[in-house]
């Protein structure tokens, strides 16, 4: 992009935009829960630590993808 003439400022946006979008694909805890895509895992986990009062952690998962 600084090569096409951006500057730095915009350069930085994108890069920071794509880094998110990159981690947001890739850590399960940023990634939407799937019975509901309005929240993450994340605050799925947290919330049900406040429910049950409990520590949760997760030890394995299994990552399921749809298409070719």
């Amino acid at each position: 992009a600084m090569s096409m003439g951006k500057p730095e400022h915009v350069v930085e946006k994108i890069v920071q935009s794509k880094l998110e979008n990159f981690l947001k694909e890739k850590v399960l805890l940023e990634q939407p829960y799937f019975r509901d895509n309005k929240k993450t895992i994340e605050e799925f986990v947290k919330e049900n630590i406040a429910k049950f009062g409990e520590n949760i952690t997760i030890k394995r998962f299994v990552r399921f993808e749809l298409g070719e």
